[in-house]
């Protein structure tokens, strides 16, 4: 997993939903965001074993509007 990476939470409150990592903090949890709940400005902090990874890499997204509708092409998620 890296930043761009598209993962699918599998633990949590919030299993299921489908985020794309935007950076890491300094003791390695993954800041995930998914344009919605957790705009890029205020990304959720997870921890990386609670993420499964899509093996897709989504890149341009630049506001959160855009974020929204990448994730949305990828599929429908849980919730």
């Amino acid at each position: 997993m890296r930043t761009g990476s598209a993962v699918v939470s599998k633990a949590g409150g919030d299993k299921g939903r489908t985020y794309v990592i935007v950076g890491f903090d300094e003791k390695g949890y993954a800041l995930v965001c998914d344009g919605r709940r957790h705009p890029l400005s205020a990304p959720k902090k997870k921890n990386v074993k609670h993420l499964s990874d899509t093996g897709l890499t989504l890149s341009g997204f630049r506001t959160d509007a855009m974020l929204v509708t990448a994730i949305r092409r990828l599929g429908p998620s849980e919730k």
